[in-house]
Order: structure tokens, then C-alpha cells, then sequence
């Protein structure tokens, strides 16, 4: 389900706090990042997911127009952590920008290679 207000809908959850407490929560969350990302993109963008037998894996592979490559992983936690599959990911690729998307406001780096931001702030950035 594309529509992450849709998909709380047809399951019942009318309020913040049944949300919040629900397991469906992070799926969501990540498919409301992964649709705005997609839609501020600039036209021509080329959006794909990359997982690899192994568990290789990046969320959201944006190759932007001109060529530049975005790896973003997105998470709906306040104590980002990159995993191994990310890591691994970006070494086979070598993306230009690599991002963690996570549901706070504050931008900092969190490895030389990665950068946590919040999803307003990257959809701006296009």
C-alpha cells in the first residue's frame, strides 16, 4: 500500500496514539518517506530498491538526473544505526550521497559516508 493514510485507515487506527502503538507503524512510516522522496524528486529521477541474496540492501536507490546516485535508508527510530547490508551496499555501488532518514528534525553525519537527516529537510535538498 502506497498511501500510508489509506493504510491506516482500512485498518482502523483513527488516533495518534493507536498509531504510535501499532505495529504497522514502521512500515508505514517508511512507505510515507519512500512516496514524499519520490514525489520531490526532480523529474527524470529513476527510483529502485537494491537487495541483494546476501542482505545487501538499501531502501531507496535515487539516481537523479545527470547520473548522481542517493542511497537512503529509512527508519522510524530517534537512535539511527547503520546495518551491515547498507554498509555493504554502498561499497558495491558507491553512491554519491548516502542518507539516513529517520523522524527527527536534526541533521548530523553519522559515519563519512552517511548522513542523518530528517525527511522534510531532504525533500527540500533535491
Amino acid at each position: 500500500m502506497r498511501d500510508s493514510g489509506i493504510a491506516h485507515a482500512l485498518r482502523g487506527i483513527r488516533e495518534k496514539e493507536a498509531l504510535l502503538g501499532h505495529p504497522v507503524v514502521g512500515q508505514t512510516w517508511e512507505s510515507f518517506v519512500l512516496e514524499t522522496l519520490i514525489t520531490a524528486a526532480p523529474d527524470g529521477t529513476e527510483a529502485h530498491y537494491y537487495r541483494t541474496s546476501n542482505g545487501t540492501e538499501v531502501d531507496l536507490l535515487l539516481t537523479l538526473p545527470g547520473g548522481e546516485l542517493w542511497a537512503i535508508e529509512v527508519k522510524r527510530t530517534m537512535a539511527p544505526k547503520i546495518e551491515r547490508g547498507f554498509h555493504s551496499a554502498c561499497a558495491d555501488l558507491n553512491p554519491r550521497k548516502g542518507f539516513y532518514v529517520y523522524p527527527g528534525t536534526e541533521r548530523f553525519p553519522l559515519d563519512d559516508r552517511t548522513e542523518v537527516i530528517g525527511v522534510i529537510e531532504l525533500a527540500k535538498a533535491f
